[in-house]
């Protein structure tokens, strides 16, 4: 009885150390499994918060996918492209590691172009383009491989998706966008991409301006909401025509001036834009630039311009560029009652050429004396042959002691009265 109550004991002892054998095997797979766990965890911090290339990775990290992949991008840029064959076999146990990072296809996909094989460079770039639309770099494999195989379309696209991602390059992009509109072959390309975007067809058409490309090739690129923006202060219109102004091709700027601004035949052919001081949506330079700041200030009243002149400094208070013919010319003008002090004087001048007024060529110089009765000043002037462009200025010149000075100037009138001018005048009259 005893011998058959001690085997079941004998048993049970087998079984309790079979299991504490099993508990500690699991035991030991949890701890391995947690060092493991641990030890990822350790890398992926580490990855995330150096550099890949700091020394820390090299030696605790050096196959993580992540460290991988971020340090052959850099090389990527660094060794403009050349990676040795271990490079090359690690990015792609990374990929196979980390399948929806898009790095590893975009160096996989460069390699791929260095091998000559651009259909698979292009398909792999393009998946790695899915994965993550704001890589850049495979924006600009794309970018060159679409416009090496005149696909302009896919091309004109991926400018448009460059400016937006690139905000501090977008200027370069608009302008190698520009140059396409150019080609006959990828002008339609680029035309259908920029009636998407309007900010990049803005910055496509500043970039135009800014170049040497025609003025009729520019309004023939723009959309209609395009050439209603030119004349906003910043947009492209007031750039082509500084440019022309720059250039000193003065007629064909104030063409395109005029284009801008819709102006009407009536007001084109006006020798002085605005000489009834109405509030108008033009702008400089052919029409008024007017001054407000410590010189004075001139503003637009009730078809007058009043001018408000503290006479501490020197200074023009209102301006605007002219293109006259060469011939003689009346201009006239009406003062209104004001106050005046003989210290401090103001005057009307016209003067060949848009310097400075020390280096202007003058024509017409006429002061500008209030009184205790509105009246009438007339004067005369010619202009010479090869004076392309002229500036009128309303300018105060101030005494050896400050001393304001207000008046009111209406009823501008500037006319032809030989010459050239006066033939166009009288050939333009009913």
């Amino acid at each position: 009885m005893t011998s058959r109550k001690q085997r079941p004991s004998g048993g049970t002892a087998r079984s309790g150390g079979l299991h504490s054998v099993r508990g500690f095997a699991s035991a030991a797979i949890l701890v391995v499994a947690g060092v493991s766990v641990g030890w990822l965890s350790f890398q992926a911090a580490m990855v995330r918060t150096l550099p890949a290339t700091a020394p820390a990775i090299l030696r605790f990290a050096p196959g993580y996918p992540d460290a991988v992949l971020a340090r052959t991008a850099t090389m990527l840029v660094a060794q403009r492209g050349i990676l040795d064959a271990p490079t090359l076999d690690a990015v792609r146990r990374a990929a196979a590691a980390a399948p929806l990072d898009a790095r590893a296809y975009l160096i996989l996909g460069h390699q791929q172009l260095l091998d000559r094989m651009p259909g698979r460079a292009v398909a792999t770039l393009e998946a790695g383009q899915r994965l993550d639309p704001r890589q850049r770099l495979i924006h600009l494999l794309l970018l060159d491989r679409y416009l090496r195989t005149a696909h302009y379309a896919d091309a004109a696209a991926q400018f448009s998706v460059l400016a937006r991602i690139l905000s501090a390059t977008q200027p370069s992009i608009a302008t190698a966008m520009a140059k396409m509109t150019m080609a006959p072959e990828t002008r339609a390309a680029v035309r259908q991409t920029l009636s998407t975007d309007p900010a990049l067809e803005r910055g496509v058409l500043i970039a135009l301006a800014r170049s040497d490309t025609a003025p009729a090739a520019i309004f023939a690129l723009a959309s209609p909401a395009a050439r209603a923006d030119a004349r906003a202060p910043e947009s492209w219109g007031p750039i082509l025509v500084n440019r022309l102004v720059d250039r000193g091709r003065y007629p064909l700027a104030r063409s395109v001036w005029q284009r801008v601004y819709g102006l009407s035949p009536v007001q084109a052919a006006a020798l002085i834009t605005n000489a009834g001081f109405r509030k108008a949506s033009a702008a400089p330079p052919f029409d008024w630039t007017l001054t407000a700041n410590g010189l004075g200030a001139a503003d637009l009243r009730n078809g007058s311009l009043v001018v408000d002149y503290y006479g501490r400094d020197s200074g023009d208070l209102a301006r605007q560029l002219l293109v006259l013919q060469p011939g003689r010319y009346r201009f006239t003008f009406t003062v209104d009652p004001g106050k005046t002090d003989a210290a401090t004087k103001l005057y009307w001048s016209i003067a060949c050429g848009t310097a400075a007024p020390g280096d202007r060529n003058t024509l017409m110089t006429v002061p500008v004396t209030p009184t205790a009765k509105p009246h009438r000043v007339t004067a005369e002037l010619v202009v010479p042959a090869g004076c392309a462009a002229q500036t009128l200025t309303l300018r105060g010149e101030a005494g050896d002691f400050p001393s304001p000075l207000g008046v009111t100037l209406r009823d501008l009138d500037l006319r032809p009265l030989s010459g050239p001018a006066s033939k166009a005048a009288s050939e333009t009259t009913p």
